[in-house]
């Protein structure tokens, strides 16, 4: 019978394993999109290690090598600067039979605009028949760095030095802010981003929001050429409101928006090429990951589909199984005899932590191009491996005792002499993360714009504290409570903490645990901010775009939360779980 149940446990695991890494990556098929080739990508050829912030720039070759590779996808590109090695990219360009959309990158430094714009003018003088039309200035308004006027001036010059048609690039609304540029161009180049929107649009609302949006900026403009200069989706990152980055979104919302531009008639430019990594320093994971190809070269998806979200995810499966099965080895050489229940609900637990822990460095070191994401990256990874193992520890000794027993209580702020290893590695490890987790919370609601949700981490301690704590309130010795065996201070000793003069007020027990009550209002504290802050749409761009606060409000589908956010504040509420145990314990 034992026997039998610990197979019976094992199928169980295998098989919610399995569907945990299958079932969200099942291929999504997607119709042959119309006209063949994208008219136009924004094209920058920098790789991992290059960067115009660090003046580190592609080579003609590696150029040359991203144009052949876009020729039988596309059939223009849209630049952002005349400089930085991309004055060969006309040439090369017109070897590939590519059409060119060149752009100057403004800025507030003058000697730079004065070289972008000779440079513009030079190249569109150069090559006529690749250079279709040019774009001075791409969302410097947006930046605020130079004035309208100034932008105007800009503008003025290359358009009397240049035959193709001339423009100005910057978000659709910025437009109808500064109306007057339009008297300067030939056509407008307008960016819709649903993904960036002050109120997000998910991927299913997001072509007809580019079409409302489109078509206010035509009513606003009649006769005036339009460009849709950017549009796209990110493929990794975090969500802001109803929108969700990946690749399956991706392909969905391109693959939308060419039907929807055929229909419609737009001309238009999808962000972009390659993934660049280089991004992640000014607009964080997200602003990296907006590429049709991998920072690799290697495409990520067929807009005829089928498109699977994670495609090594069988290699994924495999690598979670076999650690949970090396962790159950190492645990059955310890000689400690278990029921077939006690080896069932750890073969359960075993097979969950590495699951989480598999998907959490998947997730780490996916898309990171910065040491300090990197080593924030590790460091969180350290700290999860180190608690899993005290945490089955723990469940391993607990189901294999015949029960647990009495100690005084005692807190994390006095904490007893006598700790084995694996009680001194699970309580710091968990009261890190503890910490961790209060401090990234506080960052996401006060400056969370550009910063990753960090669930993927947090999953394996929200998850195993708790579930740690349920296996020790069913060995409880009697007398004591089912809140007793989860109070951190002691959640991985083999005894159950009891208070000797018990508090007569809440108050007290807050004085004698300041610690776990610190950590426990903090992070509850921080769930409810973070679903005031985070949970529909981001609350900062309420503050600060440009709708007024009253019309953005109605603007909300409340049926369409930030389901990472609304993850993220639960994850804090089951981290708040072992300190909110412990405080209450002191207290009857």
């Amino acid at each position: 019978m034992r026997l039998i149940l610990i197979l019976a446990a094992l199928c169980v695991a295998g098989l919610a394993n399995l569907a945990v890494w299958s079932l969200p990556n099942r291929p999504v098929p997607l119709d042959p999109p119309p006209g063949g080739k994208l008219r136009s990508v924004s094209f920058a050829p920098f790789r991992d290690g290059q960067s115009p912030l660090t003046q580190v720039f592609p080579s003609v070759a590696q150029i040359e090598e991203d144009l052949a590779a876009l020729a039988p996808q596309v059939a223009g590109i849209r630049t952002y600067t005349a400089l930085e090695g991309l004055e060969v990219v006309p040439e090369l360009a017109r070897r590939h039979g590519l059409q060119v959309t060149m752009g100057a990158w403004l800025s507030s430094k003058t000697e730079k605009n004065e070289a972008e714009i000779a440079s513009l003018i030079d190249l569109a003088n150069r090559y006529p028949d690749v250079i279709t039309r040019v774009i001075v200035g791409n969302e410097v308004l947006l930046r605020r760095e130079l004035t309208p006027e100034q932008v105007a001036g800009y503008i003025d010059r290359v358009k009397a030095a240049v035959k193709q048609p001339v423009s100005y690039a910057d978000v659709w609304e910025w437009w109808l802010k500064y109306p007057q540029i339009a008297d300067h161009v030939d056509y407008l180049t307008i960016h819709l981003l649903p993904y960036w929107e002050d109120v997000p649009a998910g991927v299913a609302g997001a072509t007809e929001r580019i079409r409302s949006s489109y078509r206010t900026i035509a009513q606003r403009f009649p006769g005036k050429p339009i460009l849709v200069g950017e549009t796209g989706w990110p493929t990794a990152g975090r969500s802001r409101g109803a929108a969700v980055p990946g690749l399956v979104n991706k392909a969905t919302f391109v693959n939308g928006f060419v039907r929807m531009a055929e229909q419609e008639g737009f001309d238009y430019n999808v962000i972009e090429a390659f993934d660049q990594g280089w991004k992640a320093k000014l607009e964080g994971t997200v602003g990296g990951h907006w590429g049709l190809y991998g920072s690799d070269r290697v495409a990520k998806f067929s807009l005829a589909g089928p498109v699977v979200e994670t495609r090594d995810w069988p290699r994924l499966f495999a690598i979670s199984s076999g650690v949970a099965l090396a962790l159950l080895a190492g645990l059955a050489l310890t000689r400690r005899h278990l029921p077939g229940s006690g080896w069932a609900a750890l073969i359960l637990l075993a097979q969950t932590l590495s699951t989480l822990y598999v998907h959490a460095v998947h997730a780490a070191f996916h898309g990171k191009h910065y040491w300090q994401d990197n080593a924030l990256a590790a460091g969180m990874l350290m700290l999860t491996a180190a608690l899993s193992l005290a945490v089955l520890l723990a469940a391993h000794r607990t189901l294999a005792s015949g029960g647990l027993a009495r100690e005084p209580l005692s807190g994390l702020y006095h904490p007893r002499p006598s700790l084995s290893p694996v009680e001194s590695v699970g309580r710091w490890s968990a009261l890190a993360l503890g910490v961790v987790a209060l401090v990234w919370s506080l960052l996401i609601v006060f400056d969370g714009r550009y910063r990753d949700f960090p669930n993927p981490y947090l999953l394996i301690p929200a998850i195993a504290l708790p579930a740690l704590g349920a296996l020790r309130a069913a060995r409880r010795p009697a007398g004591t409570r089912p809140r007793d065996a989860h109070g951190i201070a002691a959640l991985f000793r083999p005894a159950v903490p009891v208070a000797d003069a018990p508090a007569r007020c809440l108050c007290g027990a807050v004085r004698r645990l300041p610690v776990e009550s610190a950590l426990a209002a903090g992070l509850l504290l921080g769930a409810v901010l973070t679903v005031v802050a985070e949970g529909f749409v981001p609350l900062e761009s309420l503050i600060h775009g440009q709708l007024p606060f009253r019309e953005a409000l109605h603007e909300i589908d409340w049926t369409l939360p930030n389901w990472e956010a609304l993850g993220w504040a639960a994850l804090q509420v089951a981290l708040a779980v072992p300190f909110i145990a412990g405080v209450l314990s002191a207290r009857k």
